[in-house]
């Protein structure tokens, strides 16, 4: 009996410890200098098949917006989306939500302080599919000038 118990605990505990984290969502960083101290950031997303993530702008009382940070610089105007944004009205929160599917780029001004030699922020997101939201997330990044 001991061993019949051990050998289905040893086999759920290597079952378990196989499991995959999720992690649907692939970011990639770039600038664009556009004068003197000031730089349009891109954080470009590769999200998974069937996953979408949210918009900036995903109104309030839906699925948590996308939010994007600047720790050494200030945010100059709205940032902007560049992608094929897609709306759909849920039912459950009573708001028409606003998402991406695919990609999309994430793009803000800043401003940095004089001899800056790089951009340092967060981007916190919440990824979602049919089935199932993940808990937000936040990444930290630095991106060189």
């Amino acid at each position: 009996m001991k061993k019949i118990i051990f050998i289905l605990l040893s086999a759920f505990i290597i079952n378990t410890s196989f499991g995959q984290i999720l992690n649907p969502v692939k970011f990639s960083y770039s600038t664009v200098k556009k004068s003197n101290n000031q730089y349009e950031v891109h954080i470009k997303t590769a999200v998974d098949p069937k996953w979408h993530i949210y918009s900036i702008y995903n109104p309030d009382g839906g699925a948590q917006p996308t939010e994007l940070s600047f720790t050494n610089a200030k945010s100059v105007g709205k940032a902007k989306e560049a992608g094929k944004m897609k709306t759909i009205f849920e039912k459950e929160f009573n708001v028409n939500q606003k998402y991406f599917e695919q990609n999309v780029d994430f793009i803000q001004t800043v401003k940095v302080a004089p001899g800056s030699k790089k951009v340092s922020g967060t981007i916190e997101y919440m990824v979602c599919n049919d089935k199932q939201c993940l808990p937000p997330k936040t990444v930290a990044f630095d991106i060189a000038l």
